[in-house]
């Protein structure tokens, strides 16, 4: 016999684990009626509308109405304890409802927004359905579009997986072009799930001639110059300065550990001596997550089974002490510390980067400790087959800079202009939905031709994922509670699952994109 859930915030936080394949924030367990769910025929259209009360109405059939925000419709509404209250028309307020759970792709309104799809498997590829952990995930994926064609640039809010956890993403797009005002973005939803963006506005940041524009985690923008690139690199393979001179996607990365996907490894990086050596210089990072972060997320939703939706509804419930109980992955897996030796000659952690999603390479700056005299040896650590480098450099600081927001002025979707897409894009208090397949492109006008501008994506928003069928067969409430209340014997008892997928999960998590024709 199963194990019931029982009203607890720590397990509902394993939901969150590793959203779009990024690390996780949080969630909450509650107690589900597992004969309820399954009494349900997932072949035809139903509406499980989980409400914030922790009640629930499972509808058969339904009617939305976006003006007045109610949904009404057939069916039957369920306490905290799954007894049921009433059965009949069920008339429900939207701004009650922490999730809904649905069969039935193409929703639309705001029952799409919050919308979870259970049972996707009719559109996996054939990459997906053989390595369920593999299957693509990709958070709104922006592309730059230029003379040569459409090149991917940043992908957005990439741990955001429920409305609890909508955050913003600011990622690095380099300078702007010279020679116009207009830049276009291609947003694309490549996935089996439900993507809610609120905006995604440039930030056009200005400087002197001769200098870059780096962020840091905390969203600082530093004006650098006298970039230099690495005398050395030296990791567990060997040599390694050839892979992070350039950003150019030739990476620097390395397997997961056989017994512990948590162990660390160290890379080893030293630059030329500063010319004044008590002046400001930052760390410039380019890098991204590998597959390891998508594989434990969707291990965790494997594990969760039927119980994914109704504690990601949950959380929407749990507030800040039920995000915080998600932390035990993230901080078990970490992120790149950045190490330096003080003045006794002892490594020292001095800053830390890295963000979510293992799509595209995001340009941060880590703002270092006064260097002193003699060249400038750093150290990195990191959980091993965890993550790709594919840039480092040091910067000389030259101070702090504030952006300039700019806004899409034009959207189009199919050819056509989208004035409605374009209204919320505007409209901070709603979002713009979008589901597998869907395509938008983004234009801006720069404030001048020619200015001297580095520009950053900043978007913000949280997305769904759908839960696949092939998910449900490694259903076990004791290794989801395991996830969180115990992440270092997780990951190890998961290491030799991994090791197993490992060598081929870039190709068929490519291969699995989904695309609509």
């Amino acid at each position: 016999m199963r194990t019931p859930w029982q009203p607890n915030v720590t397990l509902a936080a394993a939901i969150v684990l590793l959203g779009c394949g990024g690390m996780p924030q949080s969630a909450r367990r509650t107690t589900v009626a597992a004969d309820q769910f399954r009494t349900i025929d997932r072949k035809s259209p139903f509406l499980k509308a989980h409400l914030k009360s922790g009640e629930v109405a499972v509808l058969s059939t339904w009617t939305e109405d976006d003006v007045a925000r109610v949904v009404t419709g057939e069916g039957e509404r369920l306490d905290v304890n799954r007894r049921s209250l009433a059965k009949g028309e069920q008339r429900i307020a939207l701004d009650s409802v922490a999730l809904f759970e649905t069969n039935v792709a193409g929703a639309h309104g705001s029952i799409a927004a919050l919308a979870v799809m259970t049972g996707a498997s009719v559109a996996l590829t054939a990459y997906c359905i053989a390595n369920p952990k593999a299957c693509f995930g990709s958070c709104p994926t922006f592309y730059m579009v230029d003379s040569t064609g459409q090149h991917l640039a940043a992908e957005g809010f990439s741990s955001s997986v429920s409305p609890a956890l909508e955050a913003t993403d600011v990622d690095a797009l380099g300078p702007a072009p010279a020679a116009s005002r207009t830049l276009t973005l291609t947003m694309r939803n490549e996935a089996l799930e439900t993507h809610n963006v609120r905006w995604a506005d440039l930030l056009a940041v200005p400087h002197r001639d001769g200098e870059r524009v780096f962020a840091d985690r905390a969203g600082t923008f530093w004006r650098a110059n006298a970039i230099v690139a690495p005398t050395s690199c030296t990791a567990g393979e060997g040599d390694c300065l050839a892979k992070v001179r350039v950003l150019d996607g030739l990476e620097r990365f390395s397997t997961a550990d056989s017994n512990d996907l948590a162990r660390r490894e160290f890379v080893d990086i030293e630059f030329p001596a500063p010319a004044n050596g008590q002046e400001q210089f930052a760390l410039v990072i380019g890098s991204r997550q590998t597959l390891l972060s998508t594989f434990l997320f969707y291990q965790t939703l494997s594990y969760m089974g039927r119980e994914a939706v109704p504690m990601l509804a949950a959380l929407q419930r749990g507030g800040a002490a039920a995000r915080a109980q998600a932390l035990g992955i993230e901080h078990a897996m970490g992120a790149i510390e950045i190490l330096a030796r003080d003045s006794a000659g002892a490594w020292r952690v001095v800053g830390e980067t890295g963000e979510s999603g293992p799509l595209a390479s995001d340009v941060q700056a880590v703002v270092l400790p006064v260097a002193g005299e003699g060249p400038v040896r750093l150290r990195l650590r990191m959980a091993r087959g965890h993550w790709r480098l594919d840039y480092l450099a040091l910067a000389h600081i030259t101070g702090t800079a504030t952006a300039l927001r700019v806004r899409p002025h034009r959207v189009r979707r199919d050819g056509h202009d989208d004035a409605g897409a374009l209204s919320l894009l505007l409209d901070d208090a709603r979002f713009l939905t979008t589901l597998p397949g869907d395509d938008y492109t983004l234009e801006y006008q720069l404030p001048e031709v020619g200015s001297r501008y580095e520009l950053f994506l900043e978007s913000r928003g949280y997305y769904l994922e759908w839960m696949r069928s092939e998910w449900l067969a490694e259903e076990n409430a004791e290794r989801a509670m395991m996830m969180i209340t115990d992440p270092s014997r997780a990951l190890r008892e998961l290491a030799p699952a991994f090791k197993q997928l490992e060598r081929r999960m870039e190709a068929d998590f490519w291969g699995s994109r989904y695309v609509r024709h």
